[in-house]
């Protein structure tokens, strides 16, 4: 194996899991709350979601997008009709879904000659050369020079400093709605519809990376309409292009951009494309994994479970190494004091319970959406266990 992961010589070796459990090769049984980065929304092995993937690969696995299936055209119509008027296009990854809205927003622009994307410090939007240009953390381009050209940081939850960013260039600004490889930092509602007023009067595009934050994580299809529920304005927000991966497929590698009017048409025949993108199979399991979201209320469970997560972890503020809480949902971050954050992963992992560091002081818990009252409690002892 290339040695491009750190996973430390004491990590588990994983060979099963059912629901938000999972077991290692030598039978110890392990609370996840990793999900596969925020990948597994209803956990491991859910019944139908394994029938689903069971009945479509009998049927179709896999066809050129030179011709047309069924499941492509239903999963595309549900994503519209959660999103707004627009279409969509399939891809594999969260990285690839953020390449297509960045080409095509420079696709649009080019007559214009614009082609600059106004991204921010502290962001990640994925491994590809594109991707670590467009990121705002400058570790991820070291060594991989010289670097795509195009791309402007700025200060993240700050208006001002895009709107001075913007120049006759600039053809879009592109944001997640939290923060999620960075340190699970929400934006402001103030900040979303600021962003949205301002590139609509600069006549840009504002791109939304709901790769780990969307698709129910936060409890809201997007992590914008949570954002702006609690605040108000929802009804005024609509991004130009959003990017999805990571939950769409629960595990099944999908990944998805809606772009609005002012992009659907943008990328034409012979400018973009993809040989495994929204195949029959991925876009089933992608079908079935929407149904059962909403047959099983899992938005409203999840949205529940992460303030009962939330509040158990809030009472521990101040104690031990135990910092800061902040997010929504199956997206909780927790800032760790005076250790360093993958140490303290490891003692949960030694303790039964898998997270996720991210930033530099954070471990994320990222449950399934059919979290359980009784698996958060379980967690949070887990947690205190530690200290």
């Amino acid at each position: 194996m290339v040695p491009s992961y750190k996973r430390g010589e004491t990590a588990p070796v994983l060979v099963r899991g059912q629901g938000t459990r999972v077991w290692d090769a030598d039978g110890k049984e392990y609370l996840d709350f990793g999900g596969g980065i925020a990948v597994n929304c209803l956990g491991h092995s859910h019944p139908a979601l394994v029938r689903a993937l069971q009945e479509q690969s009998s049927q179709l696995i896999h066809v050129s997008n030179l011709f047309f299936h069924p499941k492509q055209a239903e999963l595309a119509e549900e994503l519209v009709q959660r999103t707004g008027p627009g279409k969509v296009f399939f891809c594999n990854s969260g990285a690839e879904a953020n390449e297509a809205m960045v080409k095509a927003a420079r696709k649009a622009g080019a007559a214009q000659g614009r082609f600059e994307v106004i991204t921010t410090l502290n962001s990640f939007h994925g491994r590809t050369l594109g991707m670590i240009a467009a990121s705002g953390q400058e570790r991820l381009r070291e060594g991989f020079g010289p670097g795509m050209p195009g791309f402007v940081h700025v200060s993240y939850n700050d208006l001002a400093i895009v709107e001075k960013a913007i120049g006759p260039k600039t053809i879009a600004v592109m944001v997640e709605g939290i923060q999620g490889e960075g340190g699970v930092i929400p934006a402001t509602a103030e900040y979303l519809l600021g962003l949205r007023k301002l590139t609509r009067d600069k006549g840009i595009f504002l791109l939304m990376d709901s790769v780990q934050c969307g698709h129910y994580r936060t409890g809201c299809f997007q992590s914008y309409e949570k954002i702006l529920r609690e605040a108000g304005g929802k009804e005024l927000f609509l991004p130009d292009a959003v990017s999805m991966a990571k939950s769409l497929g629960a595990g099944f590698p999908i990944g998805a951009v809606w772009f609005g009017e002012g992009l659907m048409d943008a990328l034409a025949p012979g400018s973009h494309g993809t040989t495994y993108g929204g195949t029959a199979l991925a876009c089933a399991v992608a079908l079935e994994v929407l149904r059962i979201i909403e047959e099983e209320k899992l938005a409203e469970n999840v949205a529940v479970r992460g303030e009962d997560l939330k509040q158990g972890l809030a009472k521990l503020t101040g104690r031990g190494w135990v910092g800061e809480v902040r997010g929504f949902g199956g997206m909780v971050g927790l800032t760790v004091k005076g250790r360093p954050h993958a140490e303290v992963a490891g003692q949960l992992a030694a303790a039964g319970l898998l997270v996720v560091p991210a930033g530099s002081d954070v471990l994320r818990f990222l449950p399934p959406y059919n979290v359980s009252k009784q698996e958060v409690a379980e967690a949070l002892r887990k947690v205190e266990t530690t200290l």
